[in-house]
Order: C-alpha cells, then structure tokens, then sequence
C-alpha cells in the first residue's frame, strides 16, 4: 500500500513538472491566426488571471495605456523561472490584441496613438534581451519575434516590415554564434518577404517610365 501510494505521488510530481515546463517558453507559435484560443493550451486564461490590470487595459474599450512595468519587472527577473515566460507571453498577447486593434482602425482618428502603444509594448521583449542573456529565455523571445514577423497572426502582414530594424537590432545583442546566426535568418527571410510583396505590387497608372 505505501509502495503504491508513493508511486502515485511520484507520478502526480512528474506532471506538475511537465506542466512547469510547458510554461517556461513562448506559447502563442502554434495557436494560428490567433491568440485568444488554443484547443490544448490555455494560455490566455493562464495569463489574464496572473496579470488582471494589465488585460483590463489591454481589453478596454478606450484608449488606456497598460501598465507594463509589472510585465517588465517579470520578464527581467532574476534568476529566470516560469514568470519570466508568462510575462513575455502576456506581452505577446498584448501586442497582437492592440496591433489588430490599430490595424482595423487604420486611417481613424486615434490611429497614431495606437501604434505608439504597440511599439510601447513591442519595447518591453526587446530590452529584456539585452537584459538577460539567459539561453532558453532569449530563445522564447526570438520565438515570439518571429511569430510577429510571420505575417501569420491575424492583421500582422501589414505591420511585419516595422519589425525588420528591431530584429537586427537584437543582433547587437547577441554573442552566441548560433543565435545571432538564427537572427539573421529570421531578418533575411523577412527581408526577402516584403522585397518579394513589394515587387508583387502593381505600380499606380502613369508611374511606368
């Protein structure tokens, strides 16, 4: 009896550990087009009940600005553990809510006010990379950069090319070979991308030599 009891403690341990690990990296790669759903990893429930104020703002009607310092302190922490994760997760959450959010109100008033508040948000993942060189964690940000820069995540197509500047930028950074290496790709690819849209273009009557 007591072998069996340990034996289920034991088990119940090992899941608790999985499912510190599932955390500990950036969640939203897999979820498609969105952010809001996930038909195995339910993150944004997760996230809204450790950051309330933060997804308060993000989801208000109104033009409030979030208050990223929690986020920030969180994602800069050290030693690194599964907060450091939730907060970049959150920040990512956060950047695609508002930046479809600017992206459907184009050419409204209010517009250039939202796109400050997504770069404000976009900054926060970016000064944590120069912050903390720990590997995994730099990994899970190149993770969710990519994901911004995929052009996958609803209304994210149009506002990639603002990201080429910032992922070179993170080269600066870097002294691991693999990683830089790994930036280079990720800004080439985007590079190419929207060399490639761009020569897709029609251009206007009248403009052709």
């Amino acid at each position: 009896m007591k072998l069996w009891l340990a034996s289920i403690a034991l088990v119940l341990c090992l899941a608790c550990q999985q499912t510190e690990i599932v955390r500990e990296r950036y969640r939203l790669a897999d979820s498609g087009d969105s952010w809001t759903r996930s038909t195995y990893d339910p993150v944004l429930r997760d996230l809204q009940a450790r950051y309330p104020e933060f997804f308060d703002a993000i989801y208000s009607t109104g033009a409030v600005e979030p208050d990223l310092r929690p986020l920030r302190d969180d994602l800069e922490q050290k030693p690194v553990n599964a907060k450091n994760f939730d907060a970049l997760n959150a920040v990512a959450v956060g950047y695609f809510e508002l930046n479809a959010r600017a992206e459907t109100h184009r050419g409204e008033t209010g517009y250039l006010q939202s796109s400050f508040r997504v770069a404000k948000v976009l900054a926060v993942p970016w000064r944590a990379y120069g912050e903390i060189d720990e590997p995994r964690l730099r990994d899970a940000i190149l993770d969710f950069f990519e994901d911004a820069s995929s052009g996958k995540k609803s209304h994210s197509s149009r506002t990639a090319p603002r990201l080429l500047e910032v992922i070179e930028s993170l080269g600066k950074k870097e002294s691991s070979p693999e990683r830089s290496a790994r930036i280079q790709t990720l800004r080439d690819d985007l590079a190419t991308r929207l060399a490639r849209e761009t020569r897709a273009v029609p251009a206007p009557v009248g403009d052709a030599p």
